[in-house]
């Protein structure tokens, strides 16, 4: 039984990882064809247009899959989480399209926002069935939707841009993919695992807004501060330095993704521990997957210094050498982020968000200010600047507050020895 056991988390461990990988690399390989066949003032659009849908995204997910798939206690169950998830998803829709009315965005950036948002609205939807999936530890199924999908899209997206050099009907592509995998393979693959004898309680979806509340608002913050220096860019920098900006932000996107994934895999244990009451390994989890984290940062920070600039140079086809140092920059901060994630998931297993949602009500106040101030002094520089110091401020807080709390929060049972 425990070899088996090993064989699925081998299992689930590696199909996330590949599935997950792929699809943090997406949006970097988006942005490669878009700069490379539209030039720059395109992939201008296209980067502040897929970070808009990035964060608008996270209403749709709201309470996001962590406090779906650490739901013990089995408060609302999945018919209850997907009737939820269409209801925020159209929701989402709503704001992005008033959003690009208050802004003024002209047909086509208009259209490439909404396109991209509809996309991110069916990879949320799609969310709520990898939650259904993860619980019933069949996380490898999700690492192959997220393979099938991350391929298809950048071969599909590719073919049409070189074809039409039309990034509407590209952007258009790739919500076609999406869909069709979420009816023919994600949907398919969960619903047989879901209780027929389950009852929809109307009450619980609506409970559902307000319980998921701390943790939608962790999940939108935490989106806004990593791009907080690339909307505030917005209006202040011509559509081509806005794409340097993104160019350059791209690889701390991707670290960021990758702790991501990282974390995945090790949810049920964080969940099976607390669950058990067993702090000690609820915390070696906790430092397991810190010191991965922290491996991964030098060899990038180590990476980007030396071959960095030069392989975006060739990979983009633009001249970035003057913008190493911010590069650097952003690698530290984004080390820093993905340590602050890592604390944040592991208090949301131990329901420890209010206090979550205050760190990120200060950093994004923080955020808002100190990138308005160091972009209007420094531009693109401003821009890494402003990064870096919203990274540090949200993990200075976080760390404190993870150290004050373990050893005092109560776990579900009495502590059993290791």
């Amino acid at each position: 039984m425990k070899y088996i056991n090993d064989l699925n988390f081998r299992k689930n461990f590696l199909w996330n990882v590949v599935g997950t990988s792929l699809n943090a690399f997406n949006s970097l390989f988006f942005m490669i064809i878009v700069t490379r066949i539209n030039g720059l003032n395109d992939s201008g659009i296209f980067t502040l247009a897929f970070s808009l849908a990035c964060l608008l995204c996270i209403i749709g997910g709201y309470e996001g899959r962590v406090f779906q798939v650490t739901d013990i206690k089995k408060e609302f169950n999945d018919k209850e989480y997907i009737i939820h998830r269409f209801l925020t998803t159209i929701l989402m829709m709503i704001i992005a399209f008033l959003y690009t009315r208050l802004q003024n965005y002209n047909f086509e950036k208009t259209l490439i926002t909404l396109l991209l948002c509809l996309m991110k609205g069916l990879e949320v939807i799609a969310d709520v069935f990898y939650g259904i999936l993860q619980k019933n530890n069949y996380l490898y199924k999700v690492g192959i939707s997220l393979t099938i999908k991350s391929i298809f899209s950048v071969i599909c997206f590719f073919v049409i841009d070189k074809t039409t050099n039309s990034l509407i009907l590209s952007c258009l592509t790739l919500v076609i993919v999406w869909l069709i995998i979420l009816i023919v393979y994600d949907i398919v693959n969960s619903v047989i695992l879901i209780d027929k004898k389950e009852k929809i309680n109307k009450k619980n979806i609506l409970l559902l807004f307000k319980s998921g509340f701390f943790a939608f608002s962790i999940l939108f913050l935490s989106m806004y501060l990593i791009n907080a220096p690339k909307y505030a860019l917005d209006g202040r920098v011509t559509e081509e330095l806005q794409a340097v900006f993104g160019i350059i932000l791209m690889p701390a996107t991707v670290i960021s993704l990758c702790a991501q994934y990282l974390l995945q895999p090790f949810l049920a244990k964080m969940s099976d521990s607390y669950k058990k009451g067993n702090r000690n390994m609820f915390k070696k989890v906790v430092n397991l997957i810190l010191i991965i984290i922290i491996l991964i940062g030098v060899f990038a920070f180590g990476a980007c210094w030396v071959i960095g600039i030069p392989i975006l140079n060739i990979i983009y086809n633009v001249k970035l050498d003057g913008y190493r140092t911010h590069l650097l920059i952003i690698i530290i901060g984004a080390v820093l982020y993905s340590l602050g994630t890592l604390y944040s998931t592991a208090l949301t297993t131990i329901r420890k968000t209010f206090i979550q949602f205050i760190i990120y009500v200060s950093s994004s106040i923080f955020g808002l200010i100190i990138s308005i101030i160091l972009i209007e002094k420094y531009a693109l520089l401003g821009a890494a600047l402003a990064y870096f110091s919203i990274m540090v401020f949200q993990f200075i807080l976080y760390i404190l507050y993870y150290h004050l709390v373990i050893n005092k929060v109560a776990f579900l049972k009495c502590e059993e020895t290791i």
